[in-house]
């Protein structure tokens, strides 16, 4: 009986705490909304990369082990076998405490998918890569980052042009 009992409120408190770290990923939602890394990431892809080898831009987001959302594109080396290794390029609001930090990173991704069937692929990794690459699109390691700054309202402006320059030399 009590166990039954100490089961449910274990549940009830995920339950709330998973509700209060989806409210705060919605808040890092905006927030990189409101820094324009949606068109600033699609806009280095069309003049960066090839139409036929890259993909994105697409917001990923995640509660563990703390809440995060982040705007991601990802490209493939050309050749039959550029499938073997994706490259993920990105902008992340990771929640780390009360203050949510901005992250811009690369992330090299290993294909991990049975078998490799080239129309299936072209297909489905227009849409994400979480079929063929085992990755949820969570930050980067901090060795991968390029940029990593604390958010503040009163310096998001400096932060959007700041944003375009730091995704450019994670091509370059």
């Amino acid at each position: 009986m009590k166990r039954a009992r100490k089961q449910t409120i274990l549940e009830q408190i995920a339950e709330i705490r998973g509700r209060g770290e989806r409210l705060r990923v919605d808040e890092m939602a905006r927030i990189l909304d409101g820094l324009n890394v949606m068109e600033a990431l699609d806009t280095l892809r069309r003049t960066r990369f090839s139409p036929n080898l890259s993909w994105g831009a697409r917001a990923f987001s995640g509660i563990t082990p703390s809440a995060w959302v982040g705007v991601l594109i990802w490209d493939r080396p050309a050749g039959y076998f550029g499938y073997k290794t994706l490259r993920i390029i990105g902008v992340w609001a990771v929640a780390e405490g009360d203050r949510t930090n901005i992250i811009v990173g690369t992330k090299l991704l290993p294909f991990t998918a049975p078998f490799y069937e080239a129309e299936a692929y072209h297909k489905l990794i227009r849409d994400g890569f979480d079929l063929y690459y085992s990755d949820n699109g969570a930050p980067p390691d901090p060795a991968r980052r390029v940029f990593t700054a604390p958010y503040a309202p009163d310096e998001r402006l400096t932060l959007r042009q700041i944003i375009p320059a730091q995704l450019a030399s994670c091509v370059e």
